[in-house]
């Protein structure tokens, strides 16, 4: 493909994600027609390109400029634990529309994988698993690998963009309190896991 037409098809790819991205922050569900309609792309263009809305959100995720949570936490695992959660809840808490698109979007591609008999395919990426990983590195040498692992799972249930939909709608907390409750919720469990850890 030569590089002009190369070119020109990723920035209209790129006007159909951010169209959608528009449409979700403003309250609206995205459709292709939608999305074309704000990209100014006709209609047969924009389904060239995406075949569903589902697909259409699955690609917002690449507009999401997430920064690295992770970045110059302190040594102290019970710092770094709550730094994490800190940042992360302050990020997707400050763009809550686009973090429930993309929780529909994993909850709609779950269903269609289900379906087709697609189900060893994930449909979501492990990336907060692995912000909880590196939150609690210090530990991986003072629990037991058992209870470092499950401290692990814990910890990633209770921040995160399920999370924020618990807090903000079961519990009908406005964001600070969303933002404490997943902090308290972190800090309670990791002082469990060390009142576990056998002393020598």
């Amino acid at each position: 493909m030569p590089e002009g037409r190369s070119r020109q098809k990723l920035r209209t790819r790129r006007a159909l994600i951010e169209a959608a991205v528009a449409l979700i922050r403003e309250g609206r569900t995205v459709t292709i027609a939608e999305a074309a309609e704000a990209a100014e792309v006709s209609l047969a263009t924009a389904y060239r390109y995406f075949s569903s809305p589902q697909e259409l959100l699955q690609e917002t995720q690449l507009l999401v400029r997430t920064p690295d949570f992770t970045a110059d936490l302190p040594a102290d695992p019970a710092e770094r634990l709550d730094t994490l959660i800190s940042r992360v809840a302050e990020f997707q808490l400050g763009d809550e529309a686009v973090w429930r698109a993309l929780v529909r979007a994993g909850l709609e591609r779950w269903f269609t994988q289900h379906e087709h008999g697609e189900m060893d395919t994930p449909t979501r990426n492990q990336t907060r698993l692995g912000y909880t990983r590196t939150a609690l590195e210090p530990l991986a040498d003072t629990l037991p690998p058992g209870l470092h692992r499950r401290l692990t799972m814990a910890v990633t249930l209770v921040y995160g963009a399920e999370a924020l939909l618990a807090t903000r709608d079961a519990c009908g907390l406005d964001p600070e309190e969303a933002t404490d409750v997943m902090r308290w919720a972190a800090s309670a469990l990791l002082e469990k896991a060390v009142r576990e850890t056998p002393v020598d």
